[in-house]
């Protein structure tokens, strides 16, 4: 799941909740520490 958020993320896809590009905010607290890891390492 860090992948697939981390993607979101860095391809600037729409959220379809806040109609505003993914951020961080955004992805559930129990997977940021994991997105967070994913996008340092890629």
């Amino acid at each position: 799941m860090g992948a697939f958020y981390g993607r979101k993320i860095k391809y600037a896809e729409i959220n379809p909740k806040t109609g505003k590009a993914w951020t961080l905010e955004d992805v559930p607290s129990y997977w940021r520490s994991k997105v967070t890891q994913w996008m340092g390492e890629n």
